[in-house]
């Protein structure tokens, strides 16, 4: 399973080779799709096309269907080179993945006003939440709350207070420039709430 499909074709292909460089033999099975804009959506037709089934909230389902059975002709990619048709798991509220030995949990996120259809990914196991454009962390850590606090940021911590989810690390789809890994307390900095 790979979470998010990146801006575009060449991000993605570059995504899948590594991922079959680190994990030789292993088919990628699963793309976990967060929401339908362009810089989230931009690399699924390369899953498409490497089989994976396309994990995403069922509001985005029609949409994709639409726009990947539209021509690709000035600048062909995989897809449309080797049609196939996109499967789909959607996610209506949650949505639970395993493969056996490992859990992955999807959740629509509710009143959250940057897409009606996002959702994010949970491992319950290492209590790691990834979400994209939730919460988008400065370059530094923050020392104090800003002047302006996001509503998707404040969305986002009413979303893990209404599933119950026990975080201890947030993975965001943007990550910070430092690439430091950002924590709950972090996030709640973000809002007021620390």
């Amino acid at each position: 399973m790979i979470i998010e499909g990146g801006q575009n074709d060449q991000r993605s292909e570059a995504v899948i080779a590594e991922a079959k460089r680190l994990i030789p033999g292993k088919p990628i099975k699963e793309l976990v799709n967060t929401h339908a804009h362009f810089d989230h959506l931009g690399g699924v037709r390369a899953y498409v096309a490497e089989g994976a089934t396309i994990i995403t909230h069922d509001s985005n389902k029609a949409y994709y269907q639409k726009i990947w059975a539209n021509p690709h002709t000035l600048a062909p990619d995989r897809l449309a080179l080797n049609p196939r048709p996109a499967r789909f798991k959607v996610v209506s509220d949650r949505l639970t993945l395993t493969d056996g030995s490992r859990k992955v949990e999807t959740y629509h996120l509710q009143q959250f006003g940057h897409n009606d259809g996002a959702i994010v990914a949970y491992l319950p196991e290492e209590k790691v939440l990834v979400e994209a454009d939730a919460f988008n962390p400065p370059a530094a850590p923050l020392t104090q709350t800003p002047a302006v606090i996001n509503p998707s940021t404040v969305s986002l911590d009413a979303n893990i207070e209404r599933l119950h989810l026990d975080v201890e690390r947030i993975i965001p789809i943007h990550l910070p420039a430092d690439n430091r890994p950002i924590t709950l307390t972090e996030l709640h900095k973000a809002i007021g709430k620390a």
